[in-house]
């Protein structure tokens, strides 16, 4: 009876201390990193001029009609909308161009192309029009440990970044007040790949399109950033948004990753990528690496 007693006390005071250990689940909040963690910073190089970098004329500011946002002129640009019979084939709408007798809407649809809407008068009209390629590139980040930490060519992280610049015009929509005006789009994909005993395991994707009229505004962003990881790896938690700050728009995005074990290794990114109104793009990952007390994703912190 005594020993049943013991038992039972030991029981309790077993159940008791595991109610007060605290239970984070998947997609939560970052967890606070332990002190002794790894962390690394990795940059790009300094910010990129793309018309520079790919060796191309920079553009001059056009003197005409300036493009305006959706947001700014949703009422109209409803309008044209409704009379063109597009609506529903809108994927988002870039920009909008008010004229003495014109009004232009550039759209993307949902089969990927891009259309205008021409108003001249009371006629109506849609056309596709294909961007123009105008240079790309691959530029490859080297990791700037942020603590004397020897570089482990197992476990590491690897950064890569895609450039690609294009330009649609508006000279073949048959306007005649907007026939050279056009805006340009930069393509980022910056990639940061988690390479875990000796092998690439995961990868974040920070990608988005950032359209802009040079020199006046920023004026859509499409962001498709995603993830991968291979099996028996988890995904935590991932977010990404876009914001313009100023003459600049911004990707960001976060992601975690678990070894899918007990007591997993689990490392973490949080990157960005910009691009403003005159084509200078920039962006940067933080990644951070530690082992955590639990299984997978449920492991603490």
């Amino acid at each position: 009876m005594k020993h049943m007693k013991i038992g039972v006390i030991l029981l309790a005071l077993l159940l008791a201390a595991m109610a007060i250990v605290p239970i984070v689940s998947a997609g939560c909040n970052i967890p606070v990193l332990p002190s002794d963690v790894k962390t690394l910073q990795a940059s790009q190089s300094p910010e990129k001029d793309m018309f520079a970098y790919l060796g191309i004329t920079k553009p001059a500011v056009s003197p005409g009609a300036k493009w305006l946002t959706y947001a700014s002129s949703k009422k109209e640009v409803d309008v044209l909308l409704g009379k063109s019979g597009k609506r529903t084939d809108v994927r988002n709408v870039i920009g909008y161009l008010r004229g003495m007798n014109e009004k232009v809407v550039l759209y993307s649809g949902n089969d990927g192309n891009f259309y205008t809407i021409l108003q001249k008068g009371e006629m109506v009209s849609v056309t596709i029009v294909t961007p123009t390629g105008i240079g790309l590139k691959v530029d490859q980040s080297a990791d700037v440990y942020s603590r004397e930490i020897p570089l482990d060519q197992n476990n590491r992280s690897i950064h890569t970044t895609h450039y690609e610049l294009s330009r649609i015009s508006l000279a073949d929509i048959g306007s005649s007040e907007f026939s050279t005006a056009a805006v340009y789009s930069t393509h980022i994909t910056r990639t940061d790949s988690w390479v875990y005993l000796g092998i690439s395991r995961a990868s974040l994707y920070t990608d988005g399109t950032f359209i802009y009229d040079y020199g006046n505004q920023i004026l859509a962003i499409n962001d498709n950033s995603n993830t991968y990881q291979a099996l028996g790896f988890d995904q935590c938690q991932f977010t990404h948004s876009t914001r313009i700050t100023g003459i600049t728009g911004y990707i960001d995005s976060s992601v975690i990753w678990s070894v899918y074990t007990a007591m997993p290794p689990k490392h973490s990114v949080n990157a960005w990528i910009s691009c403003n109104i005159y084509g200078s793009t920039n962006g940067n990952s933080v990644t951070s690496d530690w082992v955590a007390t639990g299984f997978g994703c449920f492991g603490i912190p």
